[in-house]
């Protein structure tokens, strides 16, 4: 009986030390699972990270068009449009290209929200693309001329025969365009819009002393008064 009580507790002590195994192949199991999901959201992060989408941030410098009438006047009559659009890249990792820009000038009680924006506005042009290296700032100068014909008639009328300092304020200025995101491992492309004011539209020279250290008129995805929009 004492060899049998001997036997039976052998095999206890065995199954003891098998489930104790189990438990512990168990928890390897348990924390090797743990490791691989933590493991994953790292790369799903790093991913995330490297091929977020970022936006250029704009600005129209001196928050000023600059408008100037074309002397001699060639027929027809001719006003010619002068601003700066300045782009920020914020990231260090990724180029970025605003392409096929059409900026359009709207006054403050026309929306420019509207999904065709031309005859909205009184006047509007294709721009020079953009192209901004990581972490660097591009300047573009841009030159539209615009006609009678071309413009809202009361508006090119006020600019050109009014006095030497006819202005048009509590104007936005809305860029079209499509932006493209370029980082290694993935290239971004959306059609994007800013809208940036308020701009002030004045007869003048960018080089006036006047309008020297006039802050920039920065440009969001919401047009003047916050209203959210979509591209």
């Amino acid at each position: 009986m004492a060899g049998a009580d001997h036997y039976g507790q052998g095999d206890a002590d065995a199954g003891s030390e098998k489930s104790a195994f189990r438990w512990i192949d168990a928890a390897r199991y348990t924390v090797a699972a743990v490791v691989l999901v933590l493991i994953v959201a790292v790369i799903v992060n790093a991913i995330k990270l490297v091929l977020r989408p970022e936006s250029l941030s704009l600005s129209i410098v001196g928050g000023t068009v600059f408008v100037r009438r074309l002397q001699p006047p060639p027929p027809p009559a001719s006003l010619q449009f002068d601003l700066n659009l300045r782009a920020k890249n914020p990231s260090g990792r990724a180029h970025m290209y605003f392409r096929d820009i059409v900026g359009y000038l709207f006054d403050s009680n026309m929306s420019a929200a509207a999904a065709d924006p031309g005859p909205g506005s009184f006047i509007y042009s294709p721009l020079s693309d953009m192209a901004v290296l990581p972490l660097g700032t591009m300047d573009n100068f841009a030159q539209v001329n615009g006609t009678r014909a071309l413009m809202t008639e009361s508006y090119f009328d006020e600019l050109y025969n009014g006095n030497s300092s006819a202005s048009i304020r509590g104007v936005t200025v809305r860029l079209d365009g499509v932006l493209v995101t370029a980082v290694a491992v993935k290239d971004t492309t959306r059609n994007t819009t800013y809208y940036c004011g308020p701009v002030l539209v004045v007869r003048g020279d960018p080089g006036d002393a006047a309008f020297q250290g006039t802050p920039d008129a920065p440009c969001t995805d919401q047009e003047q008064g916050g209203q959210q929009l979509g591209s």
